[in-house]
């Protein structure tokens, strides 16, 4: 009966199947011919167990032979093939690369993932070697990233099992070895923490909760000193704060709650971070919770101490307006004296600006009138001056023509109101001769 596999591409038959769990096709053949196509390879296999490589494209005649199509390998760039050759040597090929099958040579090729690691991770890699005498020898590297790793022959990546977060438990229990992991991260972290059954020096039962941050500083140390890292941290906290618990009273542990943010109350965390190469950079303290009974009765306080708060702070509220509205009338009442104090210094310089324009319009009119009057008094001098000349004259003529002046002077002011008479203290005239200004009586 001929093979089923005749006149069929073998290829076809395996596709859609994973690469590591295709099995070669054989073809089984007494007489015919068989085309290898190109890009194929092909193993032809002899009654005698002799085997020959056939690339194609081939045409074949078999004759009592099985031909075998060789499956091919193909890695990218992400990716390596591990081949096992039968005298136990492993060959890594790092992608992109491709290799056929050998059944000659090979006893499997398959195709494997590079670990890719960013910037944030590491890896531990160990490595067979020898020493100077040449006794066999483990070496171990830390690669840090970003880089793509694809191990050696003789190399093989570290695995951790950490303490971690069972998958149906809170994140706040830890089981050992839970977290299992090959890519270290070094970058800050954090993990929370509840401490069960804390017992104060008064006997109450609390559970305090925490949050520890911490960075690692040195791989190599870490590797050395621990295999659980966060176990360590872990019993290193939950010590630190039973130590810290035993001291005080439940009163004063509520007063005092502030003191689990701080570092120095942690002192056994930090010196067992820091001998494993981690340094514990925050502890958060996230509260408490006490018993039933216990935890009523101080969320019944919790409430009536903020019932209180806040009808303290609503009184102070209230007188906090008032005060404000009376602040606010007091600058109101400031502003408005200021305003009128101001309209009344404006008015007091209009009125003080009026008054000058009037002061200054009388002097004005004041020099004006005594100019006036110095003007008419000049003027009446004048013609008075220019009468008593004109008189004069005339009087001297009169006393040229031997007219009496005085009787003439008399007869003009009968009934003086007043009579002026002007002595010189001059000597008396001769006889017949009389002086013109004894003569002289001003009648007024």
């Amino acid at each position: 009966q001929p093979s089923p596999w005749i006149g069929r591409d073998p290829t076809a038959v395996f596709a859609g199947l994973p690469l590591s769990s295709r099995s070669p096709p054989t073809l089984v053949m007494t007489f015919g011919s068989k085309t290898v196509r190109e890009g194929e390879r092909a193993c032809v296999w002899s009654r005698d167990g002799s085997a020959r490589l056939v690339d194609g494209p081939r045409r074949l005649f078999l004759c009592l032979q099985r031909l075998e199509v060789l499956p091919k390998h193909s890695a990218g760039n992400v990716e390596y093939l591990e081949v096992r050759r039968r005298d136990g040597t492993v060959i890594i090929l790092p992608g992109p690369a491709a290799r056929f099958f050998d059944p000659v040579e090979d006893i499997s090729v398959h195709v494997r993932e590079a670990r890719l690691i960013d910037a944030s991770e590491a890896l531990v890699v160990y490595r067979h070697t020898a020493n100077k005498v040449g006794e066999p020898h483990v070496e171990r590297r830390v690669v840090l990233g970003p880089a793509r790793f694809i191990p050696s022959a003789d190399e093989w990546v570290h695995e951790f099992e950490w303490s971690g977060v069972p998958q149906d438990g809170s994140k706040t229990t830890y089981q050992p070895k839970a977290l299992r992991f090959t890519k270290l991260r070094v970058i800050p972290a954090s993990a929370y923490h509840n401490v069960s059954e804390v017992r104060t020096n008064d006997d109450t039962l609390i559970t305090v909760k925490l949050m520890l941050f911490f960075e690692l500083r040195d791989v190599e140390k870490m590797l050395d000193a621990t295999n659980d890292p966060i176990g360590d941290f872990i019993n290193a906290a939950s010590a630190d704060v039973i130590a810290f618990c035993a001291g005080v009273s439940y009163e004063t542990f509520l007063n005092e709650t502030h003191r689990l943010n701080e570092l120095d109350t942690f002192a056994q965390l930090c010196v067992r971070a820091q001998h494993i190469g981690y340094d514990i950079t925050k502890v958060v303290f996230r509260g408490f919770q006490a018993g039933a009974k216990l935890q009523a009765m101080h969320d019944n306080a919790i409430q009536e101490r903020t019932r209180l708060r806040l009808l303290e702070e609503t009184q102070a509220q209230e007188q906090r307006q008032a005060d404000a509205a009376l602040a606010a009338e007091t600058r109101r009442a400031a502003q408005q004296a200021e305003l009128e104090t101001g309209q009344a210094q404006q008015r007091a310089q209009l009125s003080m600006v009026s008054v000058k324009a009037q002061l200054a319009e009388r002097r004005l009119q004041d020099e004006a009138e005594i100019e006036r009057q110095a003007r008419a008094a000049e003027q009446r001098l004048a013609e008075q001056q220019a009468h008593s000349a004109e008189l004069l004259a005339t009087m001297r003529e009169m006393k040229a023509m031997g007219v009496d002046l005085t009787k003439v002077l008399v007869s003009q002011h009968e009934a003086p109101d007043k009579v002026i008479k002007l002595d010189t203290g001059a000597a008396p005239a001769a006889e017949g001769k009389k002086s013109l200004l004894s003569a002289i009586q001003l009648n007024l």
